[in-house]
């Protein structure tokens, strides 16, 4: 947990960061999966542009508490604690899995699809996504340097 003073976790531009590459990575799978479509499978192309609305959900969500932790941290009378909150821990792990599930996906579109440099190409975006989740883990004082 960070010290009293230190900025919260969501306020770092690598949480920014995520935010918006997991955006991209959503709409790369929703647009790819558009296009190849017919070319793998009708269920497996519904399973990822479902599997993107999700990302899309994750990183906006993610964008929104980046911005609240921003603007809290310059706000005169706090009304809600912004150290080691329950949704702090999930963030990461919703993250990585979301994005390592994208990427997994993207790479068997690769071996099937029409498009297989550009499945490769998100599934490079979805894998540096799944990075910057797992460094946004909160630390904990054990772990502390």
């Amino acid at each position: 947990m960070p010290a009293l003073g230190d900025p919260p976790n969501y306020s770092t531009p690598r949480t920014l960061g995520l935010a918006l590459v997991s955006v991209l990575g959503s709409l790369a799978h929703f647009t790819l999966g558009a296009l190849d479509y017919e070319h793998v499978s009708r269920y497996l192309g519904l399973a990822v542009m479902l599997l993107a609305g999700l990302l899309l959900v994750f990183g906006i969500l993610t964008l929104i508490r980046y911005a609240e932790a921003i603007t809290s941290m310059h706000d005169p009378h706090a009304r809600t604690p912004m150290y080691d909150t329950p949704h702090e821990g999930l963030t990461y792990r919703v993250g990585v899995g979301l994005n390592a599930l994208a990427a997994a996906s993207a790479l068997a579109w690769a071996v099937g699809g029409e498009l297989p440099l550009w499945h490769l190409a998100a599934a490079l975006v979805n894998v540096y996504a799944a990075y910057l989740a797992w460094q946004t883990r909160p630390v904990r004082e054990a772990e502390a340097p």
